[in-house]
């Protein structure tokens, strides 16, 4: 084997087929995995702290719970969210047609993909979203201060679409918050 094929550690060479390079390249795949299980959990809690906090923007300061059909009013309004972008996108695609590649069609498949996932999303498991049935939900959200330390306290529902609420664990007194698998994530995260 030529020099450049073996690994070099503390100084050694190491034959790319032996034993230790094998260790070396194992310890390398797993430190991967971990940053990216470490990405994929932060993304999902910052998606998660997004929807919570746009669903807090909307209550108004005199409403202390909603009904049934206000929620599913209300999520309609949340998968609409991104309608006035789309028409500015097609605005802008129309005027300029000398263009081989329509503009900003990057930002319009993203707005695109995850609109139809929260609409799948809420119509089959349900979406995720804060409790607004409750009084003591309502005041809890209105406190929260947008931290995703401190978003274990919410109480969270599954909505479907089918205009039945489902909570996490069946039980009909006691809606359940985030699953936290990390936990010593909550300061990785922010």
């Amino acid at each position: 084997m030529s020099k450049d094929k073996k690994l070099k550690t503390g100084g050694k060479l190491i034959h790319p087929s032996s034993r230790k390079a094998k260790q070396i390249s194992r310890l390398e795949c797993h430190a991967g995995r971990v940053v990216k299980k470490r990405q994929n959990t932060k993304a999902k809690y910052n998606n998660l702290r997004d929807r919570i906090q746009w669903f807090k923007d909307q209550l108004n300061g005199t409403q202390t719970h909603l009904s049934q059909p206000e929620i599913h009013e209300l999520i309609h309004r949340y998968l609409q969210r991104f309608q006035d972008e789309l028409e500015q996108i097609d605005l802008k695609n129309q005027i300029g047609q000398r263009q081989k590649t329509p503009q900003y069609a990057s930002r319009k498949a993203l707005i695109e993909s995850t609109v139809n996932t929260e609409q799948h999303e809420y119509e089959t498991n349900g979406i995720e979203i804060p409790n607004l049935t409750r009084i003591d939900a309502v005041k809890e959200l209105r406190n929260w201060d947008g931290s995703i330390r401190l978003m274990p306290r919410l109480k969270l529902c599954l909505i479907k679409h089918n205009n039945s609420t489902s909570n996490k664990n069946d039980n009909n007194d006691q809606i359940v918050s985030i699953d936290n698998e990390n936990e010593s994530m909550d300061s990785d995260v922010e």
